[in-house]
C-alpha cells in the first residue's frame, strides 16, 4: 500500500485521536524495542481480548502522537511512525461489516486517497485474522 499521504504533510491527526487501532504481538514487541517502553505504558486489551493502542488521557490521542492538544483538529506528529502498527499503515482503508476495503469516514482528507484495491481488502482481512487469533490464542 505504497501511496502518498495526505494527511502528513499537512499535520492531520485525526485518525490518532481517541483511537481503537488493534495491534498483533509482534507489532507489539516491535514497539517495545523502539521506546524500550513496557508494553502496559502503550496497549490495553479490549472486551474482545484484542491488543489495542492505548490513548494519552489528556490529548485523547494515542499516546504515540506529540501532541499537547486534546483538539482533534490539532496537529500532531506520530513518534514511531518507521514502526507504526500495519493498521495505522493501511489507514483510511478500513474492513466494512460485509470485509470489503472502504475509506473510513472518519478521514477527513478521505477524498485524497484512491478508491481501496482487491490488495487492499486483502491486506486488512489477514491483519484482522492475525489480531483475532492472537486474541483467541491467551
Amino acid at each position: 500500500m505504497g501511496r502518498s499521504l495526505p494527511c502528513v504533510p499537512m499535520g492531520c491527526s485525526a485518525c490518532c485521536r481517541e483511537t481503537t487501532m488493534p495491534l498483533t504481538k509482534a507489532e507489539a514487541a516491535k514497539l517495545v524495542r523502539r521506546t524500550g517502553m513496557a508494553i502496559e505504558k502503550f496497549t490495553w486489551k479490549n472486551e474482545a481480548g484484542i491488543l489495542t493502542l492505548l490513548n494519552d488521557n489528556t490529548t485523547r490521542a494515542c499516546v504515540f502522537l506529540l501532541t499537547d492538544s486534546a483538539d482533534s483538529n490539532a496537529e500532531g506528529m506520530c513518534s514511531v511512525y518507521d514502526a507504526r502498527p500495519k493498521g495505522c499503515k493501511t489507514y483510511p482503508y478500513v474492513l466494512s461489516e460485509n470485509d470489503a476495503a472502504i475509506l473510513d469516514e472518519g478521514c477527513p482528507h478521505k477524498e485524497q486517497f484512491p478508491p481501496p484495491s482487491e490488495d487492499d481488502a486483502a491486506t486488512l482481512l489477514n491483519l484482522e485474522e492475525r489480531i483475532l487469533s492472537e486474541s483467541q490464542g491467551d
